[in-house]
């Protein structure tokens, strides 16, 4: 690959936009991607915000995809799935000879022909739709949202959920599609020849660069490396998310609510034999029994608690009996699905398919939660602030597991490892290696005049752990706020905090526009606030990454603790226990705190012309013994404990009102 070509090709998917022009650190990133494909070194890239890492990694894959070099990009979430494929894709291929690409998503995510078939059945019969809730705790679809979801299915080229300019709600969306674990498949389904998720999948494995999510890419790698087909690159964008998501999604998880809705599968399906349904609703009373007293025994209410060694006696014990509860309702839907797969009937053989897909995989899960713990698994019991309670299980030891699935050449087949590409605004150095990788780093500059632009100021509060602190954090930002017309956002680590802080504040400060989250959706929050200069946005963990808010209206992050990792969370204490309990703070909780900094201070520079100041509400930043390792991960900014500093910061920007 030509580097002189690879810059042509930036420059003019560059040029294309209003005063558009590469800039160095971008033109930096580019050459080591194009290199790194070319040599098939792996590389990790840390990319400030405004560097343009998109257009960085594209330019030089879809170069690679003329002489037959195809390539996964793995993104972190659905939404930038979409923005790559709306905006920075197009933009990178309009210099280049034509290459095709494709987003390809969980099969979740779409319409589900044979669903909406069952539904249109089932509607004939009555007067209205009847859709069963998500969960047993859920609430019942609204059949009118429902009915507007079929509706837009006869006009929907994609049947992709992202077309919906509405987010429907889970229940609704539940009774329109299907899951993975559900789904029989393209060789046992009526509708597969018009399935809008086949479709997309044939599109995927046509691309050459195609698009995926990380819970997407750990299925292609469970598969055996069917589902995406072979790839000689792999860009991992966000990758500074890589490794959780990974962990999230090679994981299982069960707990009564599956157990209940297996039973009313069965019901639905096989009327007239009560039997199998009600012992599976007694199962999914006693593990809850038994989840609900194991976590009061071992840990505090709610949260998780990690289960060390062998399961209790009584928890083994339910869990068994679920077992077998579920093998007595494999057993009944084994000799319907035989009578569906021979009847004329769709509907009945998606059904009961469905059913069966959905049962066996409870099965699996079930197996796999009792069978002993192998080093580098974790289980614990979780239980949500819905109270949801379930048992689970994952492995934490990545690095061992991707090397054996993912990164080695496979005699059998012949294929070979991808060459990885990773990257972020917030890299950290370790993170190759943890996913099992030896890979050449490099930080880019920002190209952003970080120390001009952006203050970061530590108060002189108290610390977290005194009883002072929160009241401190409601003045400090009552102060911002009055200072700055609004023109907030106050990231929080927890939601108690959180709740706490904006009562007193919309209490202290009545004019003032204070959005918190929840109060609507996220997107329309943030574009609210993005719209309203003078409004305040105070959130948690959602909005430290992914929000971007250029401009005025964002003149200040205020962030109020250092967001180190629970101590308690099951995962957190199973990988300091692999790095020993010395070393533990040291190398698992600073670099989780370093990077959950980072990112949330990087909301606060989004343009060349951006200005403003992060306020960092804990004095350990500016105190403790280990501040440097935190500090040396965030943005240049100028540095200051006084407020004074602020105060003629703020007038500096001449704000209007």
């Amino acid at each position: 690959m030509s580097t002189e070509r690879v810059e042509r090709l930036l420059d003019a998917a560059v040029g294309s936009l209003p005063d558009g022009r590469p800039r160095a650190p971008q033109v930096e990133m580019l050459r080591a991607v194009a290199a790194a494909v070319d040599s098939g070194t792996h590389l990790a890239v840390q990319g400030p915000t405004g560097v343009g890492k998109s257009l960085a990694y594209l330019v030089p894959v879809l170069d690679a995809a003329e002489r037959g070099v195809r390539t996964v990009v793995v993104t972190a979430t659905r939404a930038l799935q979409d923005q790559l494929a709306e905006e920075d894709l197009p933009l990178a291929a309009g210099p280049v000879d034509a290459v095709d690409w494709a987003v390809l998503k969980g099969r979740s995510n779409y319409l589900c022909r044979a669903a909406l078939h069952d539904l249109t059945a089932r509607r004939t019969q009555q007067t209205e739709l009847e859709v069963a809730p998500a969960e047993e705790t859920g609430p019942r679809a609204d059949p009118a949202e429902v009915a507007g979801l079929v509706a837009w299915s006869t006009t929907t080229p994609t049947g992709d959920r992202a077309e919906l300019t509405v987010e429907p709600s889970e229940a609704a969306w539940s009774a329109v599609s299907v899951g993975a674990g559900e789904c029989p498949g393209a060789a046992r389904c009526d509708h597969a020849d018009d399935c809008w998720s086949e479709r997309a999948r044939e599109e995927a494995l046509a691309a050459s660069v195609v698009v995926v999510n990380a819970h997407l890419y750990a299925a292609h790698l469970q598969s055996g490396g069917t589902l995406l087909g072979e790839h000689q690159v792999l860009v991992v964008d966000e990758a500074h998310e890589f490794e959780d998501a990974l962990v999230g999604a090679l994981g299982v998880s069960v707990g009564p609510g599956r157990l209940r809705a297996a039973a009313r599968g069965y019901g639905r399906l096989v009327a007239g034999d009560p039997g199998p349904p009600r012992s599976l609703e007694q199962a999914a009373d006693a593990l809850e029994d038994e989840l609900r007293t194991t976590l009061a025994d071992l840990g505090p209410s709610g949260g998780a608690v990690r289960l060390v060694g062998p399961l209790p006696d009584g928890l083994a014990g339910a869990l068994a009996d679920a077992r077998i509860a579920v093998d007595g309702v494999l057993d009944g839907i084994g000799s319907v699905r035989d009578a569906a797969r021979q009847s004329g009937s769709p509907s009945a053989r998606h059904r009961a398919e469905r059913t069966a897909r959905s049962t066996e995989g409870l099965a699996d899960d079930l197996d796999a939660l009792t069978a002993g713990l192998e080093t580098g698994q974790v289980r614990w019991i979780s239980e949500s602030t819905t109270g949801r309670i379930a048992l689970e299980l994952t492995r934490i030891d990545v690095a061992d597991t991707l090397r054996r699935i993912a990164w080695q050449e496979d005699a059998d087949t012949g294929t070979t490892d991808p060459t990885v590409v990773m990257c972020s605004a917030t890299l950290d150095p370790a993170t190759p290696g943890r996913l099992g990788l030896d890979a050449t780093y490099l930080a880019v500059d920002s190209p952003f005049d970080v120390r001009s632009h952006g203050l970061l100021y530590v108060p002189r509060v108290h610390r977290p752990n005194d009883a002072r602190w929160p009241g401190a954090v409601v003045d400090e930002l009552e102060w911002i706020l009055t200072l700055l017309g609004g023109r907030t956002l106050g990231l929080f680590t927890s939601r108690r905090m959180l709740d706490r802080t904006a009562e007193t504040l919309r209490s202290r400060l009545p004019g003032h526009r204070i959005l918190v989250q929840g109060d609507a959706p996220n997107p329309v929050l943030q574009r609210t606030f993005i719209d309203d200069e003078h409004a305040s946005l105070l959130a948690t963990a959602s909005f430290w990454t992914g929000i971007s808010a250029p401009g005025p209206t964002c003149s200040a992050v205020v962030i109020d603790k250092l967001p180190f990792p629970v101590p308690t969370d099951p995962i957190v204490q199973a990988r300091s226990e692999l790095v020993g309990e010395s070393a533990a703070f040291a190398e698992v909780s600073i670099p989780v705190a370093a990077v959950g900094l980072a990112q949330g201070a990087g909301r606060l520079l989004r343009t060349v012309t951006d200005r403003g100041v992060v306020v960092v509400l804990d004095s350990r930043l500016a105190e403790a013994g280990y501040r440097r390792r935190i500090l040396d991960r965030l943005p240049p900014f100028r540095r200051t404990r006084d407020p004074e500093d602020v105060r003629r910061f703020v007038e500096s920007l001449e704000l209007d009102g």
